[in-house]
C-alpha cells in the first residue's frame, strides 16, 4: 500500500515521499524493513517517542498524531485511524468472519478453532489475546484479504466496546464461551457484562452459538451448546491426567488438557465445525494434537512437584472450572493453590474473592497461598474451613512456602497484572 492511499483511508494528512510499505508494527523493537510504524500513545509508553528508532531500523514511514521528519501520515487519534483502516479492509473481505467472545475461554476457543479450520481452509486469526481496539484492528489490517475465514477474538472491559468492535469487524458468526462476572470495574455488574457481550449479535448475519451455562440469554435466534440442557449436547464427559474426552453425535473427541473448560471450548469448536459441514471424524483426529496458548493450563514436572500454570488471566468462572478439574484429576493428592488477585471486579471484588475462598474448601485443596491485597479475603474463608493458609508479599515468598511443604501438586493462577508466571519460574528453577 502507498502512503497516500493510507492517508485517504484513515482521513489523515500524508507528508514526505509517497512511499510504499509492506506490513505494519506498533512495536519499534520488532519493526522490519519496509514496514509502517504505528505510533500509539499508551498509559505507560508513548509510541511517538520511539518513531525515529523504528525509522533507523528500517521502517519507511510513520502513522501517528504528529509530524515527523520523514514520510508520515498524521491523524488526530492513531487508534481511531486503525479502526477506520480495519473497517475499510473488512468491507472488502468476501470470506467468512467468526467472532469469539466470552468471559472465560475465548482465547483457547479461538486458537482451537484456528487449529481445526486451518487444516481445511486458508485462514487468518487473532494472535495471542489480541482482542481490543488495537489488537483486533492490527489483526484485520495484517490479513492478506484472500482468506476463506477470519477467526477473531473480541473482548472488552468497558460498556460500548464490544459493540464498536463488532461494528468494525462485522462477524458473520458468533461463538460465546462461558459468560459471567468479568471486568466489573468497567461493566458495573455481571448482568451488564453479559448484555455487553450480546451487543455484538445485531452485527451478525449467521450462526450464534452460546454456552448453555450462561446466566441468561438474548432475544432472537441462537443455538446453545454444552453438556446439559443444550441444543447441541456433548455426552459422556470424562477427565483424566491426560486430558478431557467427550462424545458428540457418536464421535469421541479428546483434547490433551485436563481442564473441564477445555472440553466446553472443544465442544463449541466441534458444533461450529459440524454446522460448517466439516467431517467430525477428521475434526476428532485434529483435536487430539491440539497445542494451546502459553500460560494457559501449562503443566510442568519440577522435581517431585507437579506444577499447573494457568497464569494468563483470572476471574471467578475460570478459577471455579480449574478447581473442579483439579479435584477430579488429583483427588487424594496434597495440593497447594498459589492464588493471585482477580483484578477489575470493582465493588464486587470482596464478594468474589470470598466466594473463591469457600470453593477452595469444597475441592480438596490442602493449602492456599495468597498474593495481593484481595487474596486476603480468599485466605480468610479458606482458613475458616480449616485449610492451611499463608499470605506472601513477594513471588519468591510464594514459591518458598510451596517448596517447604512437600506438596504433590501446585496450582498457580492470577490476573495478568499479578505476574504469577514469576512464581512458576521460581518453583521450577529452585527445585
Amino acid at each position: 500500500m502507498r502512503l497516500s492511499d493510507l492517508g485517504r483511508i484513515v482521513k489523515g494528512c500524508a507528508f514526505g515521499k509517497d512511499v510504499e510499505f509492506f506490513g505494519i508494527s506498533t512495536d519499534s523493537r520488532e519493526i522490519k524493513e519496509g514496514e509502517l510504524f504505528v505510533a500509539i500513545r499508551g498509559e505507560r509508553f508513548d509510541g511517538h517517542d520511539f518513531a525515529y528508532s523504528a525509522l533507523e531500523k528500517g521502517a519507511v514511514a510513520v502513522l501517528g498524531e504528529r509530524k515527523f521528519n520523514s514520510s508520515c501520515v498524521v491523524v488526530e487519534d492513531t487508534i481511531s485511524a486503525l479502526l477506520r483502516w480495519a473497517y475499510h479492509k473488512r468491507k472488502e473481505f468476501s470470506g467468512e468472519v467468526v467472532g469469539v467472545l466470552g468471559a472465560a475461554g475465548k482465547t483457547t476457543t479461538k486458537s482451537m478453532l484456528a487449529w481445526v479450520f486451518g487444516k481445511f481452509y486458508k485462514i487468518a486469526y487473532s494472535p495471542k489475546s489480541f482482542n481490543n481496539f488495537i489488537g483486533l484492528s492490527t489483526t484485520i489490517i495484517k490479513t492478506e484479504g484472500d482468506e476463506d475465514f477470519w477467526i477473531l477474538e473480541i473482548g472488552a472491559n468497558k460498556i460500548g466496546e464490544i459493540r464498536k468492535l463488532a461494528k468494525i469487524s462485522m462477524p458473520n458468526h458468533l461463538i460465546y464461551t462461558r459468560l459471567g462476572p468479568e471486568h466489573l470495574e468497567g461493566f458495573g455488574s455481571t448482568k451488564n457484562a453479559v448484555i455487553e457481550e450480546y451487543s455484538a449479535i445485531p452485527f451478525s448475519d449467521g450462526l450464534v452459538l452460546i454456552n448453555s451455562e450462561s446466566p441468561f440469554f438474548p432475544d432472537g435466534k441462537f443455538y446453545t451448546y454444552g453438556f446439559s440442557d443444550a441444543d447441541f449436547l456433548g455426552r459422556n464427559l470424562r477427565i483424566s491426567e491426560d486430558g478431557v474426552r467427550f462424545e458428540f453425535e457418536g464421535v469421541e473427541f479428546f483434547v490433551p488438557y485436563p481442564h473441564l473448560g477445555f472440553a466446553e471450548n472443544a465442544l463449541a469448536v466441534v458444533v461450529f465445525s459440524k454446522l460448517m459441514g466439516l467431517p467430525l471424524n477428521e475434526v476428532s483426529e485434529i483435536l487430539k494434537d491440539y497445542r494451546g496458548e502459553r500460560m494457559r493450563m501449562e503443566r510442568f514436572r519440577c522435581g517431585k512437584l507437579y506444577v499447573i500454570s494457568d497464569v494468563y488471566n483470572s476471574n471467578p468462572i475460570s478459577v471455579d472450572a480449574l478447581l473442579k478439574s483439579v479435584h477430579k484429576v488429583y483427588y487424594g493428592k496434597k495440593i497447594v493453590f498459589v492464588f493471585g488477585d482477580m483484578l477489575e471486579l470493582g465493588d464486587e471484588a470482596e464478594f468474589w474473592h470470598r466466594w473463591v475462598g469457600k470453593k477452595m474448601c469444597l475441592y480438596g485443596i490442602s493449602a492456599v497461598v495468597g498474593f495481593g491485597g484481595l487474596s486476603r479475603f480468599v485466605l480468610e474463608e479458606a482458613k475458616g474451613c480449616g485449610l492451611e493458609t499463608f499470605y506472601a508479599k513477594t513471588h519468591k515468598e510464594c514459591s518458598d512456602f510451596v517448596l517447604k511443604g512437600n506438596y504433590d501438586v501446585a496450582i498457580v493462577k492470577g490476573s495478568r497484572g499479578m505476574e504469577m508466571e514469576k512464581v512458576v519460574e521460581e518453583l521450577c528453577l529452585n527445585i
